[in-house]
Parts: structure tokens; C-alpha cells; sequence
């Protein structure tokens, strides 16, 4: 089974290295600081980041966060003020996200991740941080504000509008499920996205509410409804995004018990999709992956 799982790794990283990454220079770094935080509290998030003097620095305001989040999230959750703030610093290639908060009430370490590798963004360790518990949805426009800043590149649009949706159906799902089931749902809805873009809308709902019946959840309308909209926002990439974010979800798995099951499921689900965009891909698939069912 090892062995089955580090070719299955290997495969998947030669995969990814063939689609275009945005440069980083590993050890780069930047803060996002919130724009309403008092000198104090700037001075305690800077010292709670244990962030070089030099590190460039970086705002996000409320305006800024309400460009993505407005008319989406309740705006309690909004306010008017920015707080939460962030550190990223770039990691090796292939490291994957390492993401850690502290006084957010919202989203969770995992929740961000899902929703970074849905924007494209990998590869850098991640301190979010605010002065006390509040959403943390400031954070997430930080973090794309910096990135863009670290790689003089603009994230594309849609992939970080993507993110924003990951972002809220996972966690309002998690206020009423919790946080384990509703990361799991929308996992498992992004590992059928072969099926979903086929299939008509009913059938895809159908298949939401299937999903989470295997978790003993009963979806309300506007919870199906938001993740009906992730799944055919997910099938408006490009394959080579597609099969990008496929990668990164195999790789993040790795810091899950649920690792054996989680990559053979993407593996299977690469699979398929690969062999819709070519004889080429599907031979490749075959040579890499058609000697294992006998090891």
C-alpha cells in the first residue's frame, strides 16, 4: 500500500508540474494588517507573527473585504471595521499550506485552506490573527491582497470569487453541522465534478442532497442551493485548473487520517476527467497507473 501510495504522489506532482504556478521566492513574506486596529494591537499581531522588521506591510480595509463578501454573508459577520490580519511567508514547492489562527470564530485553519487552493494559492505557511474572536473573513481578502503583492501577478478574478464561495458554504454549513461534515461534503462534491458537469441541475441537487444524506445531514434549500453554485462555478475552470486543484486536494490530504481514501478517490476522479480531454492524457493514465491493480 505504501508503495502504491508514493507512486500515486509521484504522479500527481508530475501532473501539477506541467500547470503554470505564479513564482514565489521561498522564505518572501508579507503582513496584512487590519486597517482598524489601534497602534497596540498592531504592535501585539506583529509580535504574536514574530515578523522581521523588514517584512513589507500591507492594509485590508472593510472596503476591500465587502468587495468580495457583500450581499453574501450577513453583515454581523461583515461589521464595518477591519481586524483580522495575516502573515504568509512562501514555502518550497510542494510543501502545501500550513495554516494557523488565533481569535477566529468563523472560518477554520482547514476552511481557509480549501478555499486558497481553490484561488490558486499554495506552497506558504499562513498566520491569521485578530485582537479578539470575531469571523475572520478580512483575513481571506488579506491574504489574496498579499499574495498578488509577493508575486507581482493578479489572481485570476474567478478562481478568487471561488474561493469567497468555498469560503461561506463551508462555513455556514459548519455553524449548523459543524465544521468535520461540512468540510467533508464539499470534498466529496468537488471529487465528482466529472459527473456534476454532465449532469442538469436537478440531478446535480440530487446528488448535493445524496452526499450529504451519507453524513446524516438534511441540507435546508439555501445550503443546497450554495453548493450547488460552488459545484458549477468548480466546472468553469479550465481542465488544466481543474486537474491543479485535484493535486492540491490529494496533497492537502496528506495531513488527514483519511489519506489512503481520499487520494485513490481523486486519483479515480483525475482519472476520468483526464480521459475527457484527450487520447493523449487517458494513454499517459494507463502507462502510469495500469500495472497497479495486480500489486
Amino acid at each position: 500500500m505504501k508503495k502504491f501510495t508514493a507512486i500515486i504522489l509521484t504522479a500527481l506532482f508530475a501532473v501539477m508540474a506541467v500547470v503554470p504556478a505564479f513564482a514565489m521566492n521561498e522564505g518572501e513574506a508579507r503582513v496584512a494588517l487590519g486597517a482598524d486596529l489601534t497602534e497596540e494591537q498592531k504592535a501585539e499581531a506583529l509580535e504574536w507573527f514574530g515578523v522581521a522588521e523588514e517584512t513589507p506591510l500591507t492594509t485590508v480595509t472593510n472596503k476591500d473585504e465587502r468587495q468580495y463578501f457583500e450581499g453574501k454573508l450577513p453583515d454581523a459577520k461583515l461589521g464595518h471595521v477591519a481586524l483580522s490580519s495575516i502573515y504568509i511567508v512562501a514555502s518550497a514547492k510542494g510543501s502545501g499550506l500550513d495554516i494557523t489562527t488565533h481569535n477566529i470564530n468563523f472560518v477554520t485553519a482547514e476552511m481557509y485552506e480549501n478555499a486558497l487552493i481553490s484561488a490558486g494559492i499554495t506552497d506558504a505557511v499562513i498566520k491569521i490573527w485578530a485582537p479578539r474572536p470575531i469571523s475572520g473573513t478580512a483575513a481571506l481578502t488579506g491574504i489574496y491582497k498579499a499574495y498578488e503583492d509577493m508575486t507581482g501577478e493578479f489572481l485570476d478574478s474567478y478562481a478568487k470569487d471561488l474561493g469567497i464561495e468555498e469560503l461561506i458554504a463551508t462555513g455556514e454549513l459548519a455553524e449548523y453541522i459543524g465544521s468535520e461534515e461540512a468540510l467533508a461534503i464539499i470534498r466529496d462534491v468537488k471529487k465528482i465534478l466529472d459527473e456534476t458537469r454532465t449532469m442538469n441541475d436537478e440531478d446535480v441537487m440530487a446528488k448535493i442532497h445524496g452526499i450529504a444524506a451519507e453524513y446524516d445531514v438534511t441540507l435546508t434549500d439555501d445550503q443546497a442551493q450554495k453548493i450547488f453554485t460552488l459545484a458549477r462555478m468548480f466546472e468553469g475552470l479550465s481542465a488544466e485548473e481543474i486537474q491543479q486543484r485535484l493535486v492540491n486536494m490529494a496533497k492537502a490530504a496528506q495531513k488527514a487520517q483519511s489519506f489512503g481514501e481520499v487520494v485513490q478517490s481523486v486519483i479515480r476522479t483525475l482519472g476520468e476527467f483526464i480521459k475527457t480531454i484527450g487520447e493523449f492524457f487517458s494513454n499517459v493514465w494507463n502507462n502510469w497507473f495500469g500495472g497497479d491493480k495486480a500489486d
